[in-house]
């Protein structure tokens, strides 16, 4: 395998607060040796687990990288007990562009992983972090939300595990990330995920998606710095107990699953989507969820999509508009455990 071509200023292993960038090199026609400077930030002290918060993954989802932007302003050395790696906006272009995709390859770089050290610009960046970062790491956590296609009620996620230990490890780190709902569920995304990466490593790997439809509420971006500091608590990097839901005078976190494809409703025909549901309610299988409408024929009746599974709506479109294929109906279910 190659060497990679990017560089950081930042020095693993060394104690204290460091912040600095990771540099992959990007030869544009503006910028003939130009770079991607990616932000990282290393606060380390002492003996103790390797943490690694991710943000902006993808753009145009902005509770991660403000609630890590704090985080790296308010973190000390003297409060960390082992290593806090943090990546606040781990796909820079998508990033300050606002786009799920970065403007340069237009690649996803949750579909890349492990990437590759001659690739594209965010393949290049993913390989870095999975043969330089990841192995580095005790525990990984993705802060997400719907971006500008989703709305999402604020959830913390595991997927289904195989291995007994790595399941118990990272089912208890979710306990005590803290949030509304907290779902162990089946992707559909594909491969490349930065969540396989870390998982097939062995390691814990959480993704929170708080929020959505391009938006920044003073709600979801508390429940991210609550959650993210509760994990920090959880793992024994900063001193304290998970502050729960109940102490904060919420309702507890809701467990719930998503095992399979069914929960995930997706329009077979483009046209406006209208849900019959808000984010919360309890719909039934068989029951319409919601219709399509066609614009351009006036006296076609709408297209009503009847629900394949029972359970809470905990997602839907952001935009009214949809095409053939898009995600308009997310349903969980609740969890026996």
């Amino acid at each position: 395998m190659g060497q990679s071509p990017v560089s950081t200023d930042v020095a693993l292993g060394e104690q204290g607060k460091q912040v600095g960038y990771l540099r992959a090199p990007a030869s544009t026609n503006s910028s003939a040796w130009g770079s991607v400077l990616v932000p990282i930030a290393v606060i380390e002290n002492g003996e103790g687990p390797t943490m690694l918060f991710v943000g902006g993954n993808h753009g145009g989802e902005y509770e991660g990288p403000v609630a890590l932007l704090k985080l790296i302003r308010e973190l000390q050395p003297e409060q960390v007990r082992g290593r806090v790696i943090i990546l606040p906006a781990l796909n820079l272009p998508a990033v300050t562009a606002g786009m799920r995709l970065s403007p340069l390859d237009n690649k996803d770089m949750n579909r890349v992983f492990p990437g590759r050290w001659n690739g594209t610009i965010t393949e290049v960046i993913a390989h870095y972090i999975h043969e330089e970062i990841l192995p580095l790491c005790d525990a990984v956590i993705d802060l997400h939300s719907g971006g500008a296609s989703l709305a999402l009620m604020p959830y913390i996620s595991m997927h289904y595990l195989d291995d007994e230990a790595q399941r118990e490890r990272t089912w208890q780190a979710m306990m005590a990330f803290q949030s509304p709902l907290a779902l162990v569920m089946k992707e559909i995304s594909g491969p490349g995920l930065l969540d396989y990466a870390v998982e097939n490593m062995g390691k814990v790997f959480l993704c929170a998606e708080v929020g959505g439809v391009g938006m920044l509420a003073p709600a979801t971006v508390n429940i991210t710095e609550v959650g993210a500091r509760n994990l920090l608590k959880h793992f024994g990097v900063i001193e304290g107990e998970p502050l729960s839901r109940e102490r904060r005078g919420l309702s507890p976190m809701q467990l719930m699953e998503i095992p399979d494809a069914d929960c995930y409703q997706m329009a077979l025909s483009a046209g406006i989507y209208e849900s019959f549901y808000e984010l919360g309610d309890r719909v039934e299988a068989g029951q319409p969820l919601g219709q399509i409408h066609f614009v351009q024929y006036p006296l076609r009746e709408a297209e009503v999509m009847a629900a394949k599974r029972s359970g809470m709506l905990v997602g839907r479109r952001g935009p009214g508009g949809v095409a053939v294929g898009d995600v308009v109906g997310v349903v969980a279910m609740e969890t026996g455990d």
